[in-house]
């Protein structure tokens, strides 16, 4: 007996040192990408925030402190403008300028269109005064119009709407952009604030707006005489639309300057030539930029030289079509084939450098990729999703799929099924349990047959000799 819980012991200790042996393919990491880019040289005028982006595929062609918190200024209006057009599209509104919007503004010696007081304007006039001389009395006008009488209700549609356009980082305090002077950074309610990144969401949403699309990129308009004010003339504070102005670009769209102590120079610009529209945001410039001759406003050549870059060097291109094989991927229990070809599941068009090819880009994998697929699997089953990359930038999303059919080997499948179940925990203890209850049954028989042999050999001894006689 003793033996045998020897033996039973050693089992057991065994079983807890003993388990299955594991085969793991080592996958993929992933292509690791450098930050960074394409590569425009800066010129010497580049503002502090600068981000150019093409409208048609979001595809980020430059950025610098995209997503820098400062102020906004009067790139505020287009936030104003769309909340006005979400709720009125009728140009010919007539809107009464109160006292409170005119007089809101006095001591502030910003800019404004010399709007009166009971004056009453079509709202189509009061947006040409809004985008064109950037008018801080028309911004009050219209937020009070569309606030119900309280311009503070206005901002407050201001930024649900910016919120829904999925903007993290702004927040409006007014409809018009003035500073808060009396506070210092942006961490106040009271002071306007946003990023380049929030401002693109904002300016691609505005673009979709016929109404701000035709009054933003007007130069000029004259305002007809109202019952306070005789004719007036409007010009656009924005100068790429002036042919005449050295910061002209032929074919950019609006959209709004802007420019106070804490925002520095600001510029939203876009264009669309080709097919292909770009939007250029410059923040954070400077006014008295010189080149040893003349001033300059940094904000206008910036946006200017980005779009002038964009239309010059990018273009929409073909870098890869279905039968270019990408990677490949592992296939479980494969007939002739232990891998599978990834090819792109339709041709790959990006926005990109045109001197650019698919071996300039790289494919960067999900943490989930799958390291192999079972069979079968046939030629064009998707397997996953990677992301082609230029110099850290996401250029284009990719659906890989298997570029050929690979069946099932069945036997191969069997065999690792029976050797998966061999090396199982479940089996080793069946085996163990199997191996004991043997053990046992067998001294337990040994045993019995000893008592048995050894009652057949007993002799019978008899102490009363008086039944002998019997």
């Amino acid at each position: 007996m003793k033996k045998l819980l020897i033996l039973i012991n050693c089992l057991i200790l065994l079983l807890t040192v003993v388990s299955p042996v594991a085969y793991a393919e080592e996958g993929e990491a992933g292509v690791k990408t450098k930050n960074g880019y394409y590569d425009i040289e800066a010129p010497d005028y580049e503002t502090e925030i600068a981000l150019l982006v093409n409208a048609d595929t979001d595809t980020v062609i430059y950025s610098k402190n995209a997503d820098k918190i400062t102020a906004p200024a009067s790139l505020t209006k287009l936030v104003t403008a769309m909340v006005v057009l979400s709720e009125c599209t009728n140009l010919q509104k007539e809107i009464t300028c109160s006292y409170d919007a005119i007089h809101s503004l006095d001591g502030t010696g910003s800019s404004v269109a010399g709007l009166i007081v009971d004056e009453i304007v079509p709202l189509e006039m009061l947006l040409y005064c809004l985008f064109l001389p950037s008018a801080n009395d028309a911004a009050q006008v219209l937020a009070e119009e569309f606030g119900g009488g309280d311009a503070d209700a206005f901002v407050v549609k201001m930024n649900e709407l910016v919120k829904k356009l999925g903007c993290k980082n702004t927040h409006f305090a007014n409809a018009h952009g003035l500073d808060d002077e009396s506070v210092a950074g942006f961490e106040s309610d009271t002071q306007n604030r946003t990023t380049a990144s929030d401002m693109y969401l904002i300016a691609k949403e505005a673009l979709k707006n016929d109404t701000i699309v035709k009054i933003s990129s007007k130069y000029g308009k004259t305002m007809p005489e109202t019952n306070k004010s005789d004719v007036r003339y409007l010009y656009n504070t924005n100068p790429l639309l002036n042919s005449y102005s050295d910061y002209y670009y032929e074919g950019a769209i609006g959209l709004k300057t802007g420019t106070t102590d804490k925002a520095g120079a600001c510029l939203i610009s876009s264009a669309t030539k080709d097919g292909y529209t770009y939007i250029s945001i410059a923040m954070r410039g400077v006014l008295d930029y010189s080149d040893g001759v003349k001033e300059y406003n940094s904000a206008y050549l910036m946006c200017r030289y980005m779009l002038r870059w964009a239309f010059s060097n990018i273009k929409m291109k073909i870098v890869a079509d279905n039968n270019y094989i990408m990677g490949e991927v592992g296939v479980k229990y494969g007939r002739g084939a232990d891998y599978v070809g990834l090819v792109p599941k339709e041709n790959i068009a990006v926005v990109i450098h045109e001197d650019l090819t698919i071996e300039d880009l790289t494919l960067s994998l999900p943490e989930n990729f799958p390291e192999s697929v079972p069979s079968p699997i046939e030629k064009g089953e998707k397997v996953g999703t990677g992301q082609l990359m230029y110099d850290g930038v996401v250029v284009a999303n990719v659906d890989l799929v298997a570029y050929q059919t690979v069946k099932k080997n069945y036997l191969w499948a069997a065999f690792n099924w029976i050797e998966g179940i061999a090396t199982s925990k479940v089996f080793l203890v069946f085996i163990v349990i199997v191996i004991v209850v043997v053990i046992v049954l067998f001294f337990g028989t040994k045993n019995q047959r000893k008592k048995k042999k050894r009652r057949k050999n007993t002799i019978e001894v008899v102490k009363d000799y008086s039944k002998l006689a019997n």
